[in-house]
């Protein structure tokens, strides 16, 4: 009786047994998480500071509310200060910035120790057309001593066109920077332009490279959105029109600067999910590489029907507890979000491909516009 008792015992034991493995086996109706691909994986780059400005790190999944167009989005995966970042450094070469270019190259030995081993650098520079001079490198040291040198390549003499400098970088980034990796524009400049302002289209194209744009801007550009006039210089050539062949010909050679007005620099970082900052503040530079390492990135699965290239409207917040834990805290990021398209070139970025080439086979101030 008792060995009859442990055979059916072990007979219950192995029905029981080769139950559960056929359930395994077996497609669930609500299969476990897994990532279908990274096409069908969107990311929506956060920064979270306190009344202060100052980042507040630690945070965790649960302190995250995602929605895209107004519903809820469940967050698949998170990532903070470990993700990979390429950075790419835009300089406003045109006149009058020397020394703020002057300054932020002799705070790069300090500022770049905030990137880490696996992020890189690229820099740019701008005044009326675009020129790549260092691309995507993995070395500090590297970036470090090139930016030395950019002040013996310009001369500092030519106008400017911020909205075309945006524009280029931001192709740039698209063709150029890392899918894994955080993607980020730092560009120095006065906000002044001789050209037209155009912030939504630089918004768009940030959004295409899935890129955030930060602002060093000088100081007396702080107060965007009047016109600017540079003070007329003591050689002048307007007295030649008045007294005409009275003065002479070699007198008045320097150019008029024409009438410029703010490019919204520092509207369309804040709209970016980035921030500005005045150039000449003690550690300018580096808090700001500071703080591209110090975002969140919020992983969802693209809805369903979501369209390449399609614009939709993205809202990040705090959860009531995180609120409640960092009073005045508040959520920075790019409200709007666009499907990855993995074919097309747009014209910016077929024309950016040209400064590509090194700089030894072009002239000293070629650009992407040539």
């Amino acid at each position: 009786m008792q060995r009859t008792y442990v055979l059916l015992t072990i007979a219950a034991l192995c029905l029981l047994a080769a139950h559960k493995a056929a359930v395994a086996t077996t497609p669930a109706d609500d299969p476990p998480v897994t990532f279908r691909s990274d096409v069908s994986l969107g990311r929506v780059d956060a920064q979270v500071v306190d009344g202060g400005s100052h980042p507040i790190r630690g945070l965790r999944v649960q302190d995250f509310i995602l929605r895209v167009d107004g519903k809820p989005q469940e967050i698949r995966n998170f990532q903070s200060e470990k993700m990979p970042v390429d950075v790419v450094l835009l300089l406003d070469v045109s006149r009058s910035m020397e020394p703020h270019i002057r300054r932020v190259t002799t705070a790069s030995h300090q500022a770049l120790r905030a990137l880490g081993d696996q992020d890189r650098i690229a820099t740019m520079v701008f005044d009326r057309f675009t020129r790549l001079r260092i691309p995507f490198r993995p070395s500090r040291l590297y970036a470090d001593r090139e930016l030395e040198s950019v002040l013996d390549r310009e001369t500092f003499e030519g106008g400017t066109d911020i909205t075309a400098g945006l524009l280029d970088t931001a192709s740039y980034v698209e063709l150029n920077a890392r899918r894994d990796a955080r993607r980020a524009i730092v560009i120095v400049t006065d906000d002044q332009t001789e050209r037209s302002r155009n912030e939504a289209a630089v918004l768009r194209a940030l959004a295409r490279a899935d890129s955030v744009l930060s602002a060093l801007v000088a100081p007396d550009a702080l107060h965007t959105g009047t016109a600017y006039r540079r003070p007329p210089s003591f050689d002048d050539d307007r007295p030649r029109d008045i007294f005409g062949d009275l003065v002479p010909r070699r007198f008045g050679s320097y150019p008029r600067t024409p009438r410029t007005q703010s490019a919204g620099t520092s509207q369309i970082a804040n709209q970016s999910g980035g921030d500005s900052m005045a150039v000449d503040q003690a550690a300018a530079f580096e808090q700001t590489l500071e703080r591209l390492r110090e975002r969140y990135a919020l992983y969802f699965y693209l809805p369903e029907g979501m369209q390449p290239s399609e614009e939709h409207s993205v809202d990040v917040s705090l959860t009531d507890a995180a609120r409640r834990r960092y009073t005045g805290a508040q959520v920075r990021y790019r409200r709007s979000y666009l499907a990855p398209n993995g074919a097309s070139e747009t014209e910016h970025t077929r024309r950016i491909r040209l400064i590509h080439l090194p700089l030894s086979k072009r002239g000293r101030g070629a650009s992407a516009a040539d």
